[in-house]
């Protein structure tokens, strides 16, 4: 999975990127919404995690993956990640403090968008995000996500809840287009 966008590119991670995403992982700022601990993480916390991610890339062919500038350097992770509950891909981001509010996250979300719905032809992604974060809400509205509820979702052994969004890929027919007149009735003659 490689995907690029005006100012980023987002590639698979490999193990030599440990020390960059222990740096991400640290910081209280870039995790608090993030599970299992919703908080900083140990450098081996972040290499179970990394370990995760490799395994799910060789699996899927997709993932969180390593983010750079323009420039080359490290900005964040981003990606799709397989969600078992609802049978669907999700679109995910966290970068570190000094890269927000310059729009990088919405611009990232849709180069995600457009790889799952142009490249790898998906009929829709979804994403969650813990309640209280606002800012992760706003990217999904900018790219199009409708908001469906809130949903609950395992992690290993615990419970999370999620709010719960989705996005179509405009592309493609919905489901509900795809079934309409397939379940038309026929007329019977009745004797």
């Amino acid at each position: 999975m490689f995907v690029k966008t005006d100012r980023t590119t987002i590639r698979p991670f490999v193990h030599e990127d440990l020390d960059e995403l222990s740096s991400l992982c640290a910081l209280t700022e870039t995790m608090a919404f993030i599970p299992p601990y919703f908080g900083p993480e140990t450098r081996e916390q972040a290499a179970a995690r990394l370990d995760k991610y490799i395994k799910h890339y060789e699996e899927h062919g997709v993932s969180f993956g390593h983010v750079a500038n323009d420039e080359g350097k490290f900005i964040g992770r981003a990606g799709l990640y397989f969600v078992p509950e609802v049978s669907r891909f999700e679109i995910g981001y966290s970068l570190l403090p000094q890269y927000w509010g310059q729009g990088l996250a919405t611009e990232i979300a849709q180069g995600l968008l457009d790889y799952a719905f142009d490249t790898l032809n998906m009929d829709s992604v979804c994403a969650r995000t813990i309640m209280g974060n606002q800012a992760s809400e706003a990217v999904l509205h900018k790219t199009g996500f409708s908001f469906l509820g809130e949903r609950a979702f395992r992690l290993d052994d615990r419970i999370f809840f999620w709010n719960y969004f989705e996005r179509d890929n405009d592309d493609l027919p919905t489901y509900r287009e795809q079934s309409a007149g397939q379940f038309q009735m026929e007329e019977w003659d009745y004797v």
